[in-house]
């Protein structure tokens, strides 16, 4: 019997169940808590639209990062009182919580891939083709011997390639 998918999102159920593993080490060591939500006061709306002027900004200016719009959600989170707002605020600090894992993730498993192959051939580092056109790769670069070789040895004046940009 199959059962139908409860995440779609690429990464959210990874997510999701490291989550649960942290949520189950906090019960084990504190059980379950109950508290005061504490938010809603009135210096956390000035921190909110502080945030969010903020995040405005950095997105205007071209240089938006994780870090403006998790503290945007957060201040907004922080500033709201109603309990049914809070919590949909919070599911949205969740979401980019989890889209922020997804992207870093995703940078990971970039640098993992560029790390096995040639960034314009695309043929498989051989560090043991030690030939000065081989497919080892090329010093530090992301690129293999062969074609940085090919590059370099090029006549054409107007040259440009992704070596050389």
């Amino acid at each position: 019997m199959s059962y139908p998918a409860l995440f779609t999102t690429p990464g959210v159920r990874q997510f999701a169940e490291e989550i649960d593993a942290e949520r189950q080490r906090q019960l084990a060591k504190f059980g379950e808590q109950h508290h005061p939500d504490g938010t809603g006061q009135y210096t956390e709306t000035i921190d909110a639209d502080v945030a969010r002027m903020a995040c405005e900004n950095a997105a205007e200016g071209g240089y938006l990062d994780w870090l403006h719009i998790l503290r945007e959600e957060v201040a907004e989170a922080f500033a709201e009182a109603d309990p049914a707002r809070l919590r949909a605020e919070l599911v949205q600090v969740a979401a980019v919580c989890a889209a922020w894992i997804a992207d870093i993730d995703s940078r990971r498993a970039g640098a993992q891939q560029q790390a096995e192959g040639c960034g314009k051939c695309k043929t498989p580092f051989d560090p043991t083709d030690a030939r000065f056109d081989g497919h080892a790769r090329y010093a530090e670069t992301a690129y293999c011997r062969r074609c940085v070789d090919f590059c370099h040895d090029t006549e054409i004046a107007d040259h440009r390639c992704v070596i050389c940009a």
